[in-house]
């Protein structure tokens, strides 16, 4: 029987699972999205899900919802102490904690989370760091 590593079966998988992210990022956030270069997205969809695994979110529902988040709201917003903790919170499954986002966290929470860092700034090092890579 040939046995594949989770690391081999995630970095197979990653170019898929990325275009579906930005397919879907073009489709339901098309304003917020629109200047964006193909390719910057792209590169921020990969940084973004990098990000959330460090949360230890693993399904596809949650990356591609903590990465809406990071792109519509602040690509910190994870580091909102209110938001910090739910993420952190594993005694939840992934997707209880992506819920109790949306039903524990209050609009004012969110409000701070969206000032979390200067958003520009954040993505102007993230898109400088992957063109060096090139």
């Amino acid at each position: 029987m040939l046995l594949i590593t989770r690391e081999q079966r995630e970095r197979a998988g990653d170019p898929a699972f990325v275009t579906r992210v930005v397919r879907h990022l073009k489709l339901y956030y098309f304003e917020e999205l629109c200047l964006l270069e193909d390719e910057v997205l792209r590169n921020r969809v990969v940084h973004c899900i990098a990000r959330a695994r460090k949360h230890g979110l693993t399904y596809e529902m949650c990356l591609t919802l903590f990465t809406a988040n990071m792109l519509r709201i602040n690509p910190a917003y994870d580091e909102h102490p209110v938001l910090a903790a739910i993420l952190a919170d594993t005694s939840r499954p992934e997707e209880k904690r992506m819920e109790a986002l949306v039903f524990e966290a209050t609009p004012e929470d969110w409000d701070e989370a969206e000032r979390q860092c200067d958003a520009e700034a954040y993505w102007k090092d993230v898109d400088a760091v992957v063109m060096e890579e090139d």
